[in-house]
């Protein structure tokens, strides 16, 4: 887990967010290393005081943001670790922890699986697309490539593939070489169905001049 500076914590007023703040300074400082309590602790302050303010016994106000400042989480951090929370977190009265698919992912890792929706990170995981041992940038290419291009996605054992898209620009058009078509046939046409029909003619020529022979 990273590592952030604590900075002096206000006593606050409020009783319940007081008795959250220290949680949260017991459980960081004594358990960096066990992610999940920290996403927890950070949570719980988020959604107790994420529209108001707060005051504290040194007089200042504070909301959730400025308030886990002092713990040294930015915005971002903020972000990540409430989400974590929701996304991979089991939680109890008295436990919480990791789901057992994300134990062996470092949080740095988590993070980057963020973006996803809960059935692809199950999905991939399950058809070992997804690995605890993977790199954070093979992660971060991972969910890129499946955010870019989840609409044609096919996922297999180990792997994912993406359909091809079907340009109808290069599908062969209902052409008989043999027939007649008035000129506003060919005037609907693409430039490449256009070529496609040249093509199919060159094939019908060489064909007469094969019978021939």
């Amino acid at each position: 887990m990273e590592n952030f500076n604590i900075y002096e914590i206000p006593e606050m007023e409020d009783d319940t967010l007081k008795q959250l703040v220290e949680n949260l300074e017991k459980n960081f400082k004594s358990t960096q290393t066990n992610f999940a309590i920290t996403c927890r602790d950070v949570y719980r302050i988020w959604a107790y005081c994420k529209e108001s303010f707060y005051a504290a016994k040194n007089k200042e106000f504070y909301n959730a943001y400025t308030l886990l400042e002092k713990f040294g989480f930015d915005k971002k951090a903020v972000s990540r670790l409430k989400n974590c929370y929701l996304k991979f977190c089991n939680d109890c009265e008295k436990n919480v922890q990791l789901r057992d698919i994300f134990k062996d992912f470092s949080p740095s890792k988590l993070y980057e699986l963020l973006p996803l929706e809960d059935d692809m990170i199950y999905e991939l995981y399950n058809k070992k697309v997804l690995k605890p041992v993977m790199t954070v940038k093979a992660i971060r290419q991972l969910v890129n490539q499946i955010l870019n291009g989840e609409e044609g996605l096919v996922i297999q054992e180990g792997k994912i593939d993406f359909k091809e898209e079907v340009n109808e620009d290069e599908i062969p058009p209902a052409y008989d070489p043999k027939k007649f078509y008035e000129f506003e046939y060919f005037k609907s046409k693409s430039k490449n169905q256009l070529l496609n029909m040249i093509w199919a003619l060159q094939k019908e020529y060489q064909n007469r001049g094969n019978k021939k022979v």
